[in-house]
């Protein structure tokens, strides 16, 4: 594969992801589940990794049915903002790919607000010409948690 074709199928996974980042915002459940392919899997890590911090690990949820199981129910009720940054991504092959991409999220819960900062460690695959997430773990760098009165405008 060529520079320019390179370049090209970049472009096609970062235009994935931020599909990923806006269907899970505004809860497109339905969207969101299709950027996965149907064997994907999920783990994400509930405290920060880096300095030999154990990460403690959610459980790994399996296949877009085991996703779709757990992510919209746990996220039904918070206001989420998603961002995604710096992506590094390598072409692997006309079908594979990999990357790392820099995050924030805010999941506001109504009592509870998280902040979380981190990395999504990604593998993707090409599936009838398009490009979908086959895996991701996320990462966490700093995380906290603050408690508040809900303020209503």
């Amino acid at each position: 594969m060529d520079a320019s074709q390179q370049m090209i199928e970049i472009e096609a996974i970062k235009r994935l992801k931020a599909r990923y980042f806006r269907c899970m915002d505004t809860k497109d459940w339905e969207s969101w589940l299709g950027v996965f392919t149907e064997d994907a899997t999920l783990k994400f890590d509930r405290a920060v990794s880096t300095g030999g911090q154990d990460g403690e690990s959610a459980p790994t949820l399996i296949g877009r049915a085991g996703i779709a199981d757990y992510v919209p129910k746990s996220l039904a009720t918070a206001q989420t903002v998603h961002h995604g940054h710096m992506p590094e991504i390598d072409i692997l092959s006309e079908t594979a790919a990999r990357g790392i991409w820099a995050m924030e999220d805010i999941v506001d819960y109504g009592p509870t607000v998280t902040n979380g900062f981190g990395h999504y460690h990604e593998t993707y695959r090409k599936e009838d010409g398009d490009w979908r997430i086959a895996s991701v773990h996320l990462t966490r760098i700093r995380l906290s948690q603050t408690g508040r009165d809900r303020i209503r405008l």
